[in-house]
């Protein structure tokens, strides 16, 4: 038996060896891997998601309804190579270059997906995209504040305004052809007292909210106080008391009283026991020269007030015995 086993080795080693055998053997080797690896990996069936594209869309046209925006596409080949599909980006091309106002029915086939070389695809999923394709159009739309109860009974809402007034939008003429205004959320007034601007936003239909999503609109409230109108008589005339003199003046005022009109916030007239007391009417001669002279009846009042009339206008000043005095400034 030692005798055979040194026979056959002696007959190995007397083969006369190639030139970069080592090197040779390594080729070998390294194809038959490659073999195993391309040929003898087993093939799988994957569902993969890929994205669906529109191109071509004419300017004048978009797509009115919601459709599915990936496909579910089962695909049988090795599992390496499928895995490989993420990074070539694949997707599912629809050209709309010559589509006009309507409905599109697309097939998805096989064909219309371009795979790597050994994967063929068994199932895509959905099979077909509906689109609705309308003109688009571009239109400006008024902003309509809605107000819930009301201000403080002793104040009124003078006016409301947005900003911005209206709102520019485009989107699909079967959406927007009848959209004339857009409402405001509801905006509570209850008991209000004072002027102010609320963020609101805007109660949009779905549709409306998926072209131009959730936009706030600035809201001003101008409040002011309800003012009554009233007429306080015998309001007495005074003489301006800058009017200097050397030695007792006497002076006569006729009438002596007159009678004003004003409008009178209805807070103040709440929170003032005697109204009457915050109204003052005088005249201011530029001379106290012995005379009869016409002067000009100034009323003051609260600065809330709105002086509305003075009856009688003018009063006559009758001055019996003074220097010319000049009155200071």
């Amino acid at each position: 038996m030692e005798k055979l086993v040194r026979q056959i080795v002696e007959r190995l080693t007397s083969i006369p060896r190639p030139k970069n055998w080592v090197l040779k053997l390594l080729s070998l080797l390294f194809g038959l891997f490659l073999w195993y690896f391309v040929v003898g990996e087993d093939k799988v069936d994957m569902t993969v998601t890929i994205p669906v594209e529109i191109v071509n869309l004419p300017r004048e046209l978009v797509i009115s309804n919601q459709f599915k925006k990936q496909l579910e596409v089962t695909v049988s080949g090795q599992r390496s190579l499928i895995r490989g599909m993420t990074a070539q980006h694949i997707s599912r091309t629809i050209d709309l270059s010559d589509a006009s106002p309507g409905t599109v029915v697309v097939q998805n086939r096989a064909d219309s997906i371009g795979v790597p070389r050994g994967l063929s695809i068994l199932r895509l999923q959905p099979p077909t995209i509906t689109l609705l394709l309308d003109r688009l159009i571009q239109k400006e739309v008024t902003i309509e504040p809605v107000l819930v109860g009301k201000v403080h009974e002793d104040y009124r809402l003078v006016s409301v305004s947005t900003e911005p007034p209206t709102l520019e939008i485009s989107g699909p003429q079967a959406v927007l052809g009848a959209e004339q205004q857009f409402a405001t959320d509801p905006i509570d007034i209850s008991d209000l007292k004072e002027s102010g601007v609320r963020q609101v936003s805007l109660a949009l239909e779905p549709e409306i909210a998926d072209l131009i999503g959730e936009p706030v609109v600035a809201v001003r409230l101008n409040i002011a106080e309800r003012q009554k109108e009233m007429e306080f008589p015998a309001i007495a005339v005074e003489l301006d008391s800058s009017a200097g003199r050397q030695q007792q003046t006497i002076y006569q005022l006729l009438p002596p009283t007159v009678a004003i009109t004003a409008a009178v916030p209805q807070p103040l007239l709440k929170n003032t026991p005697n109204i009457r007391t915050l109204f003052h009417a005088q005249v201011s001669p530029e001379t106290l020269a012995a005379g009869t002279s016409t002067q000009k009846v100034l009323v003051s009042g609260p600065p809330q007030a709105k002086i509305l009339a003075v009856e009688p206008p003018t009063v006559s000043l009758k001055v019996t015995e003074t220097p010319t005095m000049k009155i200071k400034p």
